[in-house]
């Protein structure tokens, strides 16, 4: 009867903590905030309403990843002892977006080496965010399916569909501004949904 017991309070861990909540909700809100203002920021240089060279927008996405990397290292702090960091779904949740991070990353200097051999147009950036948007619904998808809350599956197609769309906008400055408002729908909304699910900190 012991090993019952036991059997029954493990398989219930188990599943209290398929049902944990996911802990990101933070993250999505800073790095959707600053994504949104550096793709605006962008479409004002491509525009020339900030009166800057075009060459200014990499600074724009450098400043981006700095900015984004400390910020990221202060939200971090404190994490690990919430209750729920090491549920299958928050360790997934941590990888996917992390690998996320290095492919978009990896992607981007690819596109700036090629650039600097000639090899292609400057108008290839554009597929940057596009790639980005396609990279959400991979990761929301997967967290979906590790414990996380079932609007991630809805908000997969929709990374997609944004992106499908997004990519009629290829050689135009609207491609930025449209990036604004899909990146404030894909990131900063479930951002929102996330911390309002959190559970409350114990004082």
């Amino acid at each position: 009867m012991s090993s019952d017991a036991d059997l029954s309070y493990l398989r219930e861990m188990a599943e209290a903590g398929e049902r944990a909540p996911i802990l990101s909700g933070r993250f999505f809100i800073w790095w959707g905030s600053l994504a949104s203002l550096a793709l605006l920021a962008h479409w004002f240089i491509l525009t020339g309403r900030a009166g800057l060279p075009i060459e200014q927008v990499g600074l724009v996405w450098l400043s981006f990843g700095v900015v984004g990397s400390i910020g990221s290292g202060v939200l971090r702090k404190g994490m690990s002892v919430k209750p729920g960091s090491g549920s299958a779904g928050n360790r997934g949740d941590r990888a996917v977006w992390h690998a996320m991070f290095i492919s978009i990353v990896a992607y981007t200097l690819g596109l700036v080496a090629a650039l600097s051999m000639g090899r292609i147009e400057q108008t290839l950036f554009d597929t940057i965010p596009l790639f980005s948007l396609a990279s959400y619904g991979i990761a929301f998808t997967t967290v979906a399916a590790l414990g996380g809350p079932r609007w991630m599956k809805v908000m997969a197609w929709i990374s997609w569909i944004l992106c499908a769309v997004g990519t009629s906008f290829i050689g135009t400055a609207g491609l930025y501004l449209f990036c604004v408002l899909s990146v404030l729908l894909v990131a900063v909304v479930p951002g929102v949904l996330l911390l309002r699910a959190e559970p409350a900190a114990e004082s």
